[in-house]
């Protein structure tokens, strides 16, 4: 009984660590995508600068409260409507390096010098595309093919190159997988506890047929089959929902304990240009 009990248990175990496992590759392939920025062949209109800067200060808030993704919607979406304002590469780039998406990061950063070949920014820059080279070689390729970019028509250069100012903030954030071992602990959890409930009913019912009014002891033979299958289900799921708990509450745990990266410190600055003034991202390694 209590090695049957255990192979359950294992089988249960093996099945929810490999649901976390595909879930966070899926992301991981899902992220690895990466589109080549089209060139910059008309300029801007009045309507598309002011839709670009709206969509700038969204993407904003969206990257102060470490929503990557949906920051990078929005600055994508302004600098398809401007591509003028080259600054928002940077911001590009640090939102797409944080996000995991370290190959459309290089991109990004790699845009931005052959757009401002006379940065003075320029040495800063090719430090950091080297970093990211060197990380980006260390792991296993992607598992996606690039895809060519599809985006609307992009403005024209100007003669103004984006200048960053001074820090004037910082933005971190935590790994996202942590977070699924603890709700693939919690499901374990929620789910052993209802089975674990459900057998402890079928159980009670059983015992209540044992009782006989007339005197009797036993119970009827016919139930004698399934209170054992019930009493078995119940011992099971109580382990179960034991061992979901742990892995919930160690994943809260990794995730709140869990050092926000040091290696890069994210810069908030101003980015100006000829038809754009907002803030630019930028990473110091």
């Amino acid at each position: 009984m209590a090695k049957a009990v255990l192979r359950k248990t294992m089988r249960i175990l093996t099945t929810s660590l490999t649901m976390a496992m595909v879930l966070s590759l899926g992301l991981r392939a899902r992220a690895e995508e990466v589109k080549p920025y089209p060139p910059c062949a008309q300029q801007a209109s009045d309507p598309d600068v002011s839709g670009a800067k709206a969509a700038f200060q969204a993407g904003t808030v969206s990257f102060n409260e470490a929503d990557y993704p949906r920051a990078i919607l929005y600055w994508e979406d302004a600098f398809r409507r401007d591509c003028s304002a080259t600054s928002l590469l940077f911001n590009l780039a640090r939102a797409y390096e944080l996000n995991g998406q370290k190959r459309q990061a290089l991109v990004a950063l790699e845009t931005y010098l052959e757009r401002e070949p006379n940065s003075s920014e320029r040495p800063q820059i090719v430090r950091r595309i080297e970093v990211l080279k060197k990380s980006i070689e260390s792991e296993p390729p992607p598992q996606t093919a690039p895809t060519p970019a599809t985006s609307a028509p992009a403005a024209q250069p100007t003669n103004a190159p984006a200048e960053p100012l001074p820090p004037a903030a910082k933005v971190q954030g935590r790994p996202i997988l942590p977070l699924i071992v603890a709700g693939v602990g919690g499901a374990v959890f929620i789910l052993g506890g209802l089975s674990y409930l459900s057998a402890t009913g079928e159980v009670e019912d059983f015992a209540k047929q044992c009782d006989d009014p007339e005197g009797r002891t036993g119970c009827p033979t016919e139930t004698i089959g399934p209170a054992e299958d019930a009493r078995s289900r119940q011992k099971s799921s109580a382990v179960v929902t034991l061992i979901g708990l742990p892995v919930m509450v160690g994943g809260l745990i990794w995730y709140f304990a869990t050092p926000i990266p040091s290696s890069a410190s994210t810069q908030v600055t101003p980015a100006i240009g000829q038809n754009f003034v907002g803030l630019s991202v930028d990473g110091k390694f």
